[in-house]
Formats: C-alpha cells, sequence, structure tokens
C-alpha cells in the first residue's frame, strides 16, 4: 500500500488545555478580559434577535416585488383528476413546478432594491454598516457597536439563516413555506369560496366585511382575494396578516374592533343547514413570523420557574383555551380532536387517509393482533384489479403491486373496501360486516389509555395527570429548590407531558402534508390541521423539558475570548504578530501561548539578545500564502514596481494575461491566447524578484528548471509548497517572566496529559501532530504545517467545592472493568469525580494542516481500483452487526477461505508483555440498563457516549492494523440500502459512527509504534479513504471500504448458498393446500429417518428466477420454537423440538401413512382440517428456520435444511475453522463474500475508465455468486 502515501492534504483541530502562567490569571482578572466576553457572549444572543428583525424586513422588502409565472400551472397538476395523479410521471412534473416556483421566490431575493442586502446578509457589512443605517433603538445601536470588529461571532449564525433564502425543498427556508405548504392552502381555499359565492346570503357577507377592512386591501371586493393571481399579493408577513384577517376576523382589544371573519359566517351558515360548508384555511406566518405563536418556548430553560411557566402557557394558551380567530371565546382543541374522531364515520373516508409504514402495521396489530393483515388485504384487493396470465402474475405485475404498497398514504375507505374483498381468504375477518368500519372505528374506541385493569380515554388521562402538577405549575416554584432535583415533580410533569404526547402519536397517521395533492375532505382536515398544528409545538417543548430535568451537575459551556483584540490569532506570520497579538514559545519539551496585552503589542520588536542559557525560544513563523495573488501584488504594486523593476515586455504580458491559462487581463486590456514562451519569461521574472525580496530568499527555495513548466500554476504550487519556514529567537527566561509580571504579557502553558511530568506510555495523536509541527525532519520537507484562526476559550467550573464527589486517597475502589486482573486499586491521592468540572479551564483550539504539500486528489476511488485489479495478495475483511456481538469480524481471501474469524465483543491488548482484555458488551450492557431506568424516570443519564466511542475506537484500530497487515479490503454493511432489522446489539447510529469513524481514521493512518519515516508513520501517513463529504455522496465505495446490501448475508447457508423464499405465513385451508401441491414430492426418508420436501422454486416465487431454484429441503435435526407461554402469563419463551419427530405425530394424528416412502403431498392437500394444515405450515417454517437461539443464553446456532456436496448438513456446532463458527460470523462472513464478488468484477473489468464498472447489487447476482462458488 505504499502508494497511498501523501494522496491529499486536509485540515485537523488540535485542543489543548492553556494553564496561566505567574501573574497572567491575576491579570486577567485585574482587567475585566473575562467579563468583557461573556458580556460579549450575552450581548451576542440580542443582537442575533436583531439580526432576524432585519431579517424579517428584508423578507418583506424582497417578497413584496416577486411575481409567480407558474402558478397556472401548478393549480392545473394540484386540481388534476386522481387518476393522472397516480401516474409515474405526475409525481416528477409536480416536483419540477414546485421547484420552478421555489426558484422564483429566491431569485426575489437576488433582484431589485433586495440585491445589494443579499449579497451583504452573511457578511461583515451586515454589522458594519447594514444594522447600523437600520436600527432605530438607542439601546440596539449599543448592542451592534460591540461587534463592528468582531463580526465573526456570527459566522456560524449566517450559515444557519442561510437555509431560509434556499431553493432546496427544506421546511426551513422560505420558498418551501409560500410554494409547499401556503400555496395549497390558498387553492384550497379558493375552491373553497366557490361554494361561499354560489350562495346568495353567504356571499353577501362578503360585502359587509369588506367595508370593515376595507383600509387594509388594495382591491374592489372580497372575491378577488380568491383569485390565482391574488397570491403574489400574500407572499409578505403583512399580507398574510390581511388574508388571514379575512378568513379569520378579529377578536376586539383596546382602540381595535372585532371583525366577522369568512369562516364565523360559515360557521352561522353552518348551524342552520345539513350540508355544511367547509370552514377556510389561514396562512402560516413568514419562516421568523412563525415563532412568536410558540412564544413561551425559550431557547434553552435557564430555571425551574421558567420550565413551569411554559408547561402551563402551553397547556392553557394552546390546548385547552385555545383562542379560535375572529372570536372571544375559546376552544379545548383536546376534547375536539375526540369529537372529531368519535364522528369519523360520518365523513368522507375515501378523502381521509393513513400514512403508510410503522402506522399501518400498528393499527393492524391492535385490530387484529397481526401486524401484516392490512397489507395483505390491500395486496390481495389490489391484486384482483390486474387481470393474470396463465403463469400467473407477470415480472411488470409484481413490480405493480410493491410500488402500490409502497405508497405514502391509503385512504381509509380503500383500507375498508380491501377487509371486504379479503374476508374469505382470511379467517380473522370472516365475521365482517359490510357496513362495519374497521379503520374509522378503530380511532373511536382505541382513543383511551390502560392503567392497571382501568381504561381512561385519552382526553380523561390528561386531565387526571394534570391535577397532579396543578400545584406546581400554578403557584411559583421555591428558590431554594430546583426543580430537576425534585424526582417526584419530574415524574408527574413527564407523566402529564406523556399524555399529551400519547394525543399527538395517536392522531398523527390521519395527518397529510401540506402539500399533498390527494382529494381531501375539506371539512375533516380544514378543522383537524390547526388543532393538531398546536399539538406538535409539544415536541420541542417535551425535549427541552426533559433536558433541563436530565441535567448534568457539570455545565460544558464556554465563551470564546479575545483579549480585547478581533484579529486574534488570526495568524501566526511574524508581520503579523503585532495584529494579531499572539506568539509562540517552546521551551525544552513544553509549548507556550503568548498573549500581548493589547497596549503593549510591540515588546517583541526589540529583543534583548539572550546573556543565558536558561531561555524561551521564540517561534518565528513564516508563509508566504496565495502565491498566485501575492506575487503580482507585491511585485507590481506602485510601491515596489521601481525596485522589481520588470521589463515592458514582462508589463505587456501581465496586462494581457498570456502567461495564464484562464486568468483575467488587467483593466482596459483585452485577454489573449496563453503563450508558453511568456509564461515561462513571467515565471522567471517572478524567480528573480523573489531572489530579491529581503524576506522570501530566506525561505530557501530550491524551484523546477523553468523550461518543465508547463503552466503558471505549477510554479506557484512549488511556491507555496516552499514558501512556509519556523526559526527559532531565544529569549531570556527573565524577560519573558518581568513581561508576564508587569500584566504585558499573558503566558499559558499548551497543556494536555502526554505533558505533564508524570506522563507513561505513548503521546495522542494531537500530541505527536503539535509536536511534529516544530521537528527538524518535519521542516526539511513540510508535512505538517501551523494554520492561523485558532482560538481560545473560557469555561467556569460548574461544581462548587460542596458539590464534589471525592474517593479518598488510601481507600480502595473497584477497577470498572471487572475483567482487570487486578480487581481493586488504591492511589496515594484524592480521586474527584468530573474533575475538570471542578475548576476553571482555558483551552486552545488549533488547526493545522496534515500533508501540507500535497495537491493530489481527495478522490482515491480509481487509484484504489487500479491495485485491487488482478491483485492477488488481496484479502477481504466482511464486518457486521450481530444479535449475539456488538461486531464480528472475518477475514477471507479471494478462495473465499476464512483466514480469521473472531467476535468484537472483547477488545484484547497486548502491553508490556501483559494481555489486558475488556468486556465491552458487557460494560455496555450494563450502562444501557441503567439509562433504561434512568430514561423511565427522566432521571439524569450517565452518558454512553464516551464508553461507545471508546469501545468504536479500538475497534477502528484493530480493523486499520488489520487492513495493513493483510493488505485488505474492507466490506460493510450499505445503510442507505434499507437497514437489516433484528435484535443487533449495535444499533443504527452506533453503526455509522462506526463507519465514518473508520472513514476518519483511515483518511490519514498513522501507527504509533512505528518509526516516524516507516509506512504508516508519523511521516509517511497512509490515506485509504476518499475525503468524506455526506453518505449520500459516498456510493458503495470510499477508498479501501466497500457498502454492500446486506440481503441474505446471515440467514443462508454458507455450503450451498441456500436461502428461504418461502413465505410461510398460514392464511386460510385452501391458500395452504395449494401451497402443499405445489411440491414435486413430500417423502419420508426412512434410511436417514427425517421428511424431504423436493421443489422448484419457480413453482413459488418469482424472487429465485435466474438462480437455482431445485431444492431439496428436509427434517434434519431439531429447532427452537419461541412462542408465547400461558404457564408464565404469556411471556416469550424457547424450547427445542426435534423436526421429524414432530411430523410425524402430527400426520400420524390425522391418519396419514408416510412410513413407506411414497409421496404424501396428494394426502396433505386432500385434508381441510385447519389444525393439520396450519401445523403443518408451522413445521416447515420452522424447517427452514437456520438461526436459532434461546433468549438470554448462550444457545445461539445456524443449521441448514440442506444437504451438501459433501452429504452434511451445516451446522455451526460443529464447523471447524473454515466455516462460520457462529450464526453472527455467518453474516460477517457472508458480507466479506459480498466484496468478493465485487472484487472479481474488478478482476475482470476490461479498460482502465472506472467511471463505467457497475457493481453488481442485485439479489439475482448475489445468490448465482454465491451458489456457484461451491
Amino acid at each position: 500500500m505504499e502508494n497511498f502515501v501523501n494522496k491529499y492534504s486536509l485540515s485537523k483541530t488540535l485542543r489543548f488545555e492553556l494553564i496561566p502562567q505567574g501573574k497572567t490569571k491575576e491579570y486577567i482578572d485585574a482587567k475585566g478580559l473575562l467579563k468583557q466576553d461573556a458580556d460579549r457572549a450575552d450581548s451576542y444572543q440580542k443582537v442575533k434577535k436583531i439580526i432576524d428583525a432585519y431579517h424579517k424586513y428584508f423578507i418583506e422588502l424582497a417578497m413584496d416585488k416577486v411575481q409567480l409565472s407558474k402558478l397556472e400551472e401548478f393549480r392545473k397538476l394540484y386540481f388534476a383528476p386522481a387518476e393522472k395523479k397516480k401516474e409515474e410521471v405526475f409525481k416528477k412534473e409536480f416536483e419540477k413546478i414546485q421547484e420552478d416556483l421555489r426558484k422564483e421566490i429566491v431569485n426575489g431575493f437576488k433582484t431589485g432594491n433586495a440585491k445589494e442586502i443579499f449579497a451583504s446578509l452573511d457578511k461583515k457589512e451586515l454589522i458594519t454598516e447594514l444594522l447600523n443605517d437600520w436600527v432605530e433603538k438607542q439601546e440596539d445601536k449599543e448592542e451592534v457597536e460591540k461587534f463592528k470588529t468582531f463580526t465573526t461571532y456570527f459566522t456560524g449564525f449566517h450559515e444557519n439563516r442561510k437555509n431560509m433564502y434556499s431553493d432546496k425543498a427544506q421546511s426551513t427556508a422560505i420558498a418551501f413555506r409560500l410554494i409547499h405548504e401556503n400555496l395549497p392552502k390558498f387553492l384550497d381555499n379558493s375552491k373553497g369560496f366557490e361554494k361561499v359565492r354560489a350562495i346568495p346570503e353567504l356571499h353577501e357577507t362578503c360585502k359587509t366585511l369588506y367595508k370593515e377592512i376595507e383600509e387594509y386591501l388594495n382591491i374592489s371586493s372580497i372575491d378577488e382575494v380568491f383569485e390565482l393571481d391574488y397570491y403574489n399579493t400574500v407572499l409578505t408577513q403583512k399580507q398574510i396578516d390581511v388574508y388571514n384577517l379575512i378568513i379569520g376576523g378579529r377578536t376586539p382589544k383596546e382602540n381595535v374592533k372585532k371583525v366577522q371573519g369568512l369562516n364565523e359566517y360559515i360557521n352561522l351558515y353552518n348551524q342552520k343547514q345539513q350540508d355544511k360548508i367547509p370552514k377556510l384555511k389561514v396562512l402560516y406566518k413568514q419562516i421568523l413570523s412563525d415563532r412568536e405563536s410558540v412564544s413561551f418556548l425559550a431557547e434553552k430553560f435557564e430555571n425551574s420557574q421558567e420550565v413551569l411557566s411554559a408547561i402551563n402557557e402551553y397547556y392553557h394558551s394552546n390546548l385547552i383555551s385555545f383562542p379560535i380567530e375572529g372570536k372571544e371565546e375559546t376552544e379545548n382543541i383536546l376534547k375536539r380532536i375526540q369529537e372529531l374522531l368519535e364522528n369519523l364515520s360520518s365523513n368522507n373516508l375515501a378523502q381521509i387517509y393513513i400514512r403508510n409504514g410503522k402506522a399501518i402495521t400498528d393499527i393492524s396489530q391492535a385490530l387484529f393482533s397481526d401486524f401484516s393483515i392490512i397489507k395483505e388485504a390491500l395486496k390481495f384487493s389490489f391484486t384482483k384489479t390486474l387481470e393474470m396470465g396463465k403463469k400467473g402474475l407477470s415480472t411488470k405485475q409484481e413490480e405493480s403491486i410493491e410500488k402500490y404498497l409502497k405508497q405514502d398514504y391509503f385512504s381509509i375507505a380503500e383500507i375498508e373496501n380491501a377487509f371486504w374483498s379479503y374476508r374469505n381468504e382470511n379467517e380473522t375477518l370472516k365475521d365482517l360486516k359490510q357496513d362495519e368500519h374497521k379503520i374509522a372505528d378503530y380511532f373511536k374506541n382505541n382513543f383511551k389509555n390502560k392503567v392497571g385493569k382501568k381504561e381512561y380515554d385519552l382526553v380523561s388521562n390528561v386531565v387526571a395527570k394534570y391535577s397532579c402538577v396543578k400545584g406546581i405549575l400554578e403557584t411559583d416554584y421555591p428558590e431554594n429548590k430546583k426543580l430537576n432535583q425534585e424526582q417526584n415533580d419530574i415524574d408527574n410533569i413527564k407523566n402529564f407531558l406523556d399524555s399529551l404526547m400519547e394525543i399527538l402519536h395517536f392522531v398523527k397517521p390521519l395527518m397529510l402534508p401540506n402539500d399533498s395533492t390527494l382529494e381531501k375532505d375539506a371539512d375533516f382536515y380544514n378543522t383537524i390541521q390547526p388543532y393538531y398544528e398546536q399539538l406538535q409545538h409539544l415536541i420541542p417543548l417535551y425535549n427541552k423539558v426533559r433536558n433541563f430535568a436530565t441535567q448534568k451537575a457539570y455545565n460544558v459551556e464556554k465563551i470564546k475570548l479575545n483579549f480585547e483584540n478581533s484579529t486574534l490569532l488570526e495568524g501566526w506570520d511574524v508581520n503579523k504578530e503585532e495584529a494579531n497579538t499572539s506568539i509562540l514559545f517552546r521551551k525544552g519539551d513544553l509549548y507556550f501561548l503568548g498573549i500581548m496585552d493589547k497596549k503593549y503589542n510591540k515588546i517583541f520588536r526589540d529583543i534583548p539578545k539572550a546573556k543565558t542559557e536558561n531561555t524561551y525560544s521564540k517561534i518565528n513563523y513564516k508563509l508566504l500564502p496565495g502565491a498566485s495573488k501575492m506575487l503580482p501584488k507585491v511585485f507590481f504594486s506602485n510601491k515596489n514596481i521601481a525596485y522589481y523593476n520588470p521589463s515592458n515586455e514582462i508589463i505587456n504580458i501581465r496586462n494581457h494575461g498570456t502567461h495564464t491559462k484562464g486568468g483575467s487581463p488587467q483593466e482596459g486590456f483585452k485577454k489573449l491566447d496563453f503563450n508558453l514562451s511568456h509564461c515561462r519569461m513571467m515565471i522567471d521574472f517572478f524567480k528573480d524578484s523573489i531572489d530579491k525580496h529581503p524576506e522570501w530568499k530566506l525561505f530557501g527555495f530550491n524551484f523546477s528548471n523553468t523550461k518543465t513548466y508547463d503552466s503558471i500554476d505549477g510554479f506557484y504550487r512549488e511556491v507555496e509548497a516552499q514558501g512556509y519556514n519556523i526559526t527559532y529567537t531565544e529569549i531570556d527566561n527573565d524577560y519573558i517572566n518581568q513581561l508576564v509580571s508587569e500584566g504585558k504579557l499573558y503566558l499559558f502553558q499548551i497543556y494536555n496529559k502526554d505533558f505533564s511530568e508524570y506522563s507513561k506510555g505513548r503521546p495522542n495523536m494531537h500530541t505527536m501532530y503539535w509536536k511534529a509541527l516544530f521537528d527538524k525532519e518535519n521542516l526539511k520537507d513540510v508535512i505538517y504545517k501551523l494554520n492561523g484562526q485558532a482560538e481560545i476559550f473560557y469555561r467556569k467550573k460548574s461544581i462548587e467545592e460542596d458539590k464534589k464527589i471525592i474517593h479518598k486517597a488510601k481507600e480502595t475502589i473497584d477497577n470498572k472493568n471487572p475483567d482487570a486482573s487486578k480487581k481493586q486499586s488504591t492511589f496515594d491521592y484524592d480521586l474527584i469525580k468530573d474533575k475538570r468540572f471542578t475548576v476553571d479551564k482555558f483551552q486552545f483550539h488549533v488547526p493545522i494542516t496534515l500533508n501540507f504539500k500535497s495537491k493530489g486528489n481527495e478522490y482515491i476511488n480509481f487509484d484504489v481500483l487500479d491495485f485491487l485489479k488482478n491483485n492477488p495478495n488481496v484479502n477481504i475483511i466482511g464486518l457486521d452487526r450481530g444479535e449475539r456481538h456488538l461486531i464480528y469480524l472475518t477475514l477471507i481471501n479471494q478462495k473465499g477461505e476464512i483466514r480469521e474469524q473472531f467476535s468484537l465483543n472483547d477488545i484484547i491488548n497486548e502491553h508490556k508483555g501483559e494481555t489486558h482484555k475488556t468486556s465491552y458488551k458487557n460494560l455496555l450492557d450494563k450502562k444501557e440498563a441503567e439509562r433504561a431506568a434512568a430514561r423511565e424516570n427522566w432521571g439524569t443519564i450517565e452518558t454512553i457516549k464516551e464508553l461507545k466511542e471508546g469501545y468504536i475506537s479500538q475497534v477502528v484500530h484493530k480493523i486499520a492494523t488489520m487492513m495493513v497487515e493483510y493488505n485488505a479490503i474492507v466490506v460493510m454493511e450499505d445503510l442507505n440500502m434499507g437497514f437489516k432489522r433484528g435484535r443487533f446489539k449495535v444499533e443504527k447510529q452506533v453503526y455509522q459512527k462506526l463507519e465514518k469513524m473508520l472513514i476518519d481514521k483511515l483518511n490519514y493512518l498513522v501507527f504509533k509504534d512505528r518509526a516516524d519515516n516507516e509506512l504508516g508513520g508519523l511521516y509517511k501517513a497512509l490515506q485509504l479513504t476518499s475525503k468524506f463529504e455526506s453518505f449520500q455522496k459516498m456510493g458503495k465505495q470510499s477508498g479501501f471500504l466497500f457498502y454492500v446490501p446486506a440481503w441474505n448475508t446471515s440467514k443462508i447457508d454458507p455450503t450451498t448458498g441456500f436461502v428461504n423464499l418461502f413465505n410461510t405465513k398460514y392464511e386460510s385451508i385452501e391458500k395452504t393446500q395449494n401451497f402443499f401441491e405445489k411440491f414435486d414430492s413430500i417423502h419420508f426418508n426412512s434410511k436417514e429417518n427425517y421428511f424431504e420436501f423436493v421443489f422448484d422454486y419457480d413453482n413459488f416465487t418469482e424472487r429465485a428466477k435466474g438462480t437455482k431454484t431445485k431444492w431439496t429441503v428436509c427434517t434434519h435435526g431439531e429447532r427452537i420454537l419461541t412462542f408465547r407461554n400461558p404457564e408464565t402469563n404469556n411471556l416469550w419463551d424457547n424450547k427445542e423440538i426435534n423436526l421429524t419427530e414432530r411430523f410425524e405425530d402430527l400426520l400420524g394424528k390425522f391418519n396419514i401413512t408416510y412410513g413407506n416412502g411414497t409421496d404424501i403431498k396428494t394426502q396433505i392437500a386432500a385434508q381441510d382440517s385447519k389444525e393439520l394444515l396450519k401445523g403443518l405450515l408451522d413445521l416447515f417454517k420452522l424447517t427452514l428456520q437456520m438461526r436459532n437461539s434461546i433468549t438470554n443464553s448462550e444457545v445461539d446456532y445456524l443449521i441448514s435444511p440442506v444437504k451438501n456436496s459433501n452429504g452434511n448438513f451445516y451446522d455451526s456446532r460443529k464447523a471447524d475453522a473454515t466455516l462460520p463458527k457462529d450464526a453472527d460470523a455467518n453474516g460477517a462472513y457472508h458480507i466479506a463474500k459480498k466484496g468478493l464478488m465485487w472484487l472479481n468484477q474488478i478482476n475482470e473489468f476490461e479498460g482502465e475508465n472506472w467511471k463505467k464498472l457497475d457493481f453488481e447489487k442485485t439479489n439475482k447476482a448475489w445468490l448465482n455468486f454465491v451458489q456457484e462458488i461451491k
């Protein structure tokens, strides 16, 4: 792998502690430097609100001028016939018109008066110019003024606010709000208003309304508001308010009269009519303006009273006393939701929908104790609409069924009609009545909660839970108490919020996205939607209350320090030291950061010559950055041009840009074609000028011969690669100490544990990188470069003296690792829990560049493919999450032979001749159990993050070491292709963290135990993955890492490739009879003493098409049956059964003769006993069950029902080292095998254009490979 060194450069931020030296901290306190930056941190929060107010002003300015040109096209698609909406092309057309309209919105920010402002919204000019002119209040002006030289504070905030102006379909964007959310509401209202217009007495009220609000309108009648073009008017918040006034009216306030809106008139009309007219919808407020509706929600709760006040305000103002637009009375929206659900069946159920996915399966389970009934009924009903050929369903028809079942929503009527169609096929539905509304009634009958033996409807449950917290919510909380330390109060609050959350989750399956084009029951959705929106505010409230309740005893928040200098640490160059007031020192093996007091920034201009050997080495940093700009800027400047004296020919070359291929000419000159001789003349001029430059000539450049350059860019790269240097100036120790004692220099030791005099073992990577920056070996040919933009932070202690948890010196303490040989330890000093939070801390974050000189491609995939092709030395590592193992690893060669296989439950390290084992699985299980208990009652959840990251770090190190040792690629499960389902020990987030940490590690792989210049050492780091952007962009490969679909990698016979493709779910007698009739034969093999099921998969499914289809499944061995045990209160239980004996018992009970070995499938198919047929089907399903486990035991094995070519049935309990030794090992083995399949593709690929390589990902290709490779 030696070719994978110095492939590309990347940045890394090193983190250290800073320890104040001498009187540094004393002077910092005396001069109020910490207070200044703490105040600035508070002001930052205030100025963010001012900036948001300016954004709102800008949005109004920009949107006021926008005219959307494709509204009619959108309207036609939105109201297209239902059948058209089912067509494949419709979705694409609709998404395209949404995209076009979003772009028109965003274009409004870049045109007219908005254009100039928009260009500065995320720049320093927003603070220095725009806000200064716009802000009116003096106190606001003063807050903004504090940041005129500290504009970088808002870099992150500006990035966040950029999302508002995106043209992407994201919910935080203005364009999304206007096109995806408000425009559909507007169109629905326009359609609804046609009914108002058709009723004279109702339409007449529009004239009254018009007169009452005429001052706000720029139209001649209310009717115009519902014309399509009027939507261009309601893009601003001001006009959205007017529109909503027309719809909802206004309640009387001081100096403001009541206005009856259209909805109030509609409501009055509906009270007298049988045929009711749907109410109209108010539009959402503009982005940022919508925050007023959640004013109760603080950005972060600071104290107990804030928490309680927010909960109380939300419950009363948003839920039980919700103000109705235009009315003085309020509504209890919880009760209104309950009423709507009780009367659900009276609505148009063909236009009320259930969200596909978990909602469907949960409802199915609740109704039928079977999660699959609804989907099976829908599949059956849809299949009946297809014209089936003689050979059954075609592949195209199968695809159409699959597509149908994956649609986002099903109407309630559609599901209920499917039940009726399916009733004769499934015994669960046999008693169904035609007018029965199973789904609608579910929302009526299941709107309840069971507590013990009693049932409460969900609203009554909320009221009951509220009564337990009413006392603390409606009175001031005692100042001497902390809510998060009062477990009883926390429990009651959690129970109350959980009761509200139950209603939210219960209603959620019925809700549609705002831009849904489905034909909706307007009356139902227009009524429930605003209620549901209020319920949704519960989610952020719940999260913030929980965070407050579970907060740690310590606080990780820190403030950035500036030392009165807005450019502090911006760069290290000697010429910038006085401006940036920052200097680095070295003293022996220790390093120091010096910050000059702003008034004394010239103290190192004339440094006294060192008189002693007791010195600090001042680090002099020189950098020639951006050569393509810097060289012309310096050599052709008016100030310097006479000194560098370019010839007229050189000046002419520069004016016309003939020395560059794509550069620009000077102002007033025309760009002429690139001329290689001109390019080389310019390079020679630059070389001569560098030799004249008083500082740059000291870099000692060693340039290539000018004749070797084909472009000016190659020369610039050489300048930048060599234009970096570090030298030292010795300064007497006493001189530095004097500056510190006089308060002219703030001196800090740069520290981590590796700089402690007690440090043992190898230093961490941050220390190694930091020391390399100043190492002579590095500076000979720079690999590690120090960068500017460093930062200092201050974190105040958050654990006071009386709250410290101390384990006293000399007292024994148990080792956290139960596997450690030493079970207990004693220390000569006190151990303090979370010690780092018991003292104030200064922190230093400093960025560096790794592989500074490399200008290579960050995308190394094609280089890797070149390396792998026809390389017999390459091996394959397969990684898999297990059900019994955190991660399982299997290493195979290109013959598919296992070289190593082992679990990563335990991490084993060798140190000083001793073996150290850590059972991370046991540690994580214990921590998870503690966290689960804490989560139940909102107790403080002890962090598991560090434990998981420590584990993953160890796993990553193990994998990286094996990759290099065995010349191996690594193959993992592709998270983007549908994550494998199961009871896995490692959840998706942790597995993805493993992927990310592995990529990061392999981006720049250094082994601490290797010599610096050895492959994989500090100066020869391996780069085995491409630079990470995102999992979505990564595709199926990142360097030596490959991501394969996990389909059929664990429950597969490693000796035959057999997989279970049967559908063995019992549905009806007739279907089960047909199932057994399809076998070629079913007979008893008396010699082997088991039953044999001979079949061709083609008779059962198309899933095996194009692969091996003819198999014989045998009832060899035992299986573990998992079942609900009535003797243990229906808890899950396991027992091992002998398959053949069970088959014999069942067949014998029904007098089916099998002993003579004849085919018994006809006898079976002739039976009409559910007990027999379901029993046989269940036993056959058990026969196919390869993985067999007993809960909470070591029993977990894989056994195949198919005999292999050696005449054996694979059984992991009997497997030797050449086969997977347990079920989880089988998964890792076959993931490695999928990698081998891809490696074969790489070897067979013809040509050199790797872009044309498309890795085989189909199930068919996988089965063929794994079945034919035997």
